[in-house]
């Protein structure tokens, strides 16, 4: 099994994530050279949109060597990788400390969907993710690391309600890719028209309609 150690590595490299997706902030597990790439890169994206991000233009913003983009990330795709994660993780770090801060049940039902529509209220974070998506649809090698990370936010969902029975886990398995998928759709309602869409009535609704669900399998 990979040790924590390890497993910072391999995300600094390129080569993938654990799931689920770690509580340690990313961004400070990478060296500071590839902290300021990461930085650079998510400027240049929410200036720029996919097509900024050329490996001339990150090393120039960051001030650092193309050459530097191939050591820490392994190449584009394992910067782009990275660079979703990075998007990703306060709300996902949020999410579990939130949810486990009660037992299992209604309290921490509510917490989970809470969390989730203050992720989908965050626009520019998901802004900035589907400017990546379309590219990586079609890029396979960036398609499989992007996975990945959908694999990481269903385990992160499960962790959610920490439960220990193999057969519970599995009946909640759909329940997280409904889960991603409601809120995936909803950011992108959200995004196009804030104020033509109710959320948070969206959001309760939801969570009335999966609680018979989440109580039988706690």
């Amino acid at each position: 099994m990979a040790t924590k150690d390890s497993r910072r590595t391999s995300l600094a490299h390129g080569q993938g994530l654990p799931e689920p997706l770690l509580l340690e902030d990313p961004m400070e597990a990478l060296p500071p050279t590839a902290q300021r790439l990461l930085a650079a890169a998510r400027r240049l994206l929410a200036g720029g949109g996919f097509e900024a991000l050329t490996l001339s233009a990150i090393a120039e913003e960051a001030g650092e060597a193309k050459a530097s983009i191939g050591y820490h990330f392994g190449n584009k795709d394992g910067l782009v990788t990275a660079l979703v994660d990075s998007l990703a993780h306060d709300a996902n770090r949020a999410l579990i400390k939130e949810t486990s801060a009660f037992p299992p049940g209604a309290a921490r039902v509510h917490a989970l969907m809470a969390g989730e529509a203050r992720i989908v209220a965050d626009a520019q974070s998901f802004q900035a993710f589907f400017e990546i998506l379309p590219h990586a649809l079609r890029a396979p090698a960036l398609r499989d690391r992007v996975a990945a990370l959908y694999s990481g936010y269903r385990e992160t969902v499960l962790c959610c309600f920490d439960s220990a029975d193999a057969a519970a886990a599995a009946e909640l398995r759909p329940f997280a890719v409904l889960m991603i998928a409601i809120v995936d759709g909803l950011a992108i309602q959200h995004g196009l028209d804030p104020r033509g869409g109710d959320v948070e009535a969206a959001i309760e609704l939801w969570e009335k309609l999966v609680r018979p669900l989440l109580a039988q399998a706690e």
